[in-house]
């Protein structure tokens, strides 16, 4: 069974857990470690990582995306995340694969 992976700071990572869904917590300096671990799970089909994280590894993300069948890489806000929430995860999930759920 495929599942969903988040990364992110403690905050993030703690409320995505009460919805079941497994994580790791990362600061900025080990956040290109962390990707290669979750994309290196063989159950990965969908990792998030927040904003924070993902902006040093923007082009990191985008070769996954573009050369790997799975997991696709999703950048969403973090809860500290000045920006907050625009909407809900199946939104992200939705505008990261380009169809609508």
């Amino acid at each position: 069974m495929e599942k969903i992976y988040i990364i992110g700071d403690m905050h993030t990572v703690s409320a995505f857990r009460l919805a079941g869904v497994e994580g790791i917590v990362s600061g900025n300096e080990d956040a290109a470690q962390r990707l290669n671990e979750m994309i290196g799970k063989k159950d990965a089909a969908i990792v998030f990582i927040t904003n924070e994280l993902a902006y040093g590894l923007v082009d990191r993300i985008t070769e996954i995306n573009l050369s790997m069948p799975s997991p696709v890489v999703i950048e969403i806000p973090g809860i500290d995340d000045r920006e907050g929430f625009r909407g809900s995860v199946m939104a992200y999930v939705s505008e990261a694969l380009g169809i609508s759920l």
